[in-house]
């Protein structure tokens, strides 16, 4: 008896390590956060489609006080959005683009994140990225405006 619950401890503990996120997890997943937010803001729609799952929703919630009706946009709408007339004003212009992510959890292969930056500080974002393809990717983003 004490032999097969040593067993089976054993292939637990070697399930869980194996499923476990890695450094190099969470540099992935940073970078497609920093991907997705400066892309956009510096209009590269190449790196802002590497960060983003084909099928990406972005929403955000509407007026909180009245229907809090959802607006939804998708990849196509958001990559349309990167024209010369919607360049996105820098707020901060003497300072370098600074962005602060923040990864709540990894597990498995889907993660949770916070994004805000000093280019746009008046929203932030949540994301939810799965690993695709052994790439992370953005899948989900909620975002709020700071008031």
């Amino acid at each position: 008896m004490k032999n097969l619950v040593c067993i089976c401890l054993v292939l637990i503990a070697g399930i869980t390590s194996v499923q476990a996120q890695s450094s190099a997890d969470t540099l992935q997943i940073r970078k497609a956060c920093l991907d997705y937010v400066e892309g956009f803001f510096t209009q590269d729609s190449i790196r802002l489609k590497n960060a983003m799952h084909p099928e990406l929703v972005k929403r955000i919630v509407g007026d909180r006080k009245a229907d809090n009706k959802l607006f939804t946009i998708g990849v196509k709408e958001l990559v349309s959005y990167l024209k010369p007339e919607n360049k996105i004003k820098n707020n901060n212009p003497k300072e370098p683009f600074q962005a602060e992510i923040i990864i709540y959890d990894i597990s498995m292969d889907i993660a949770i994140a916070k994004i805000a930056t000093n280019k746009m500080p008046e929203f932030f974002d949540y994301v939810q990225l799965g690993k695709v393809k052994d790439e992370w990717k953005i899948i989900n983003v909620l975002w709020a405006l700071n008031k």
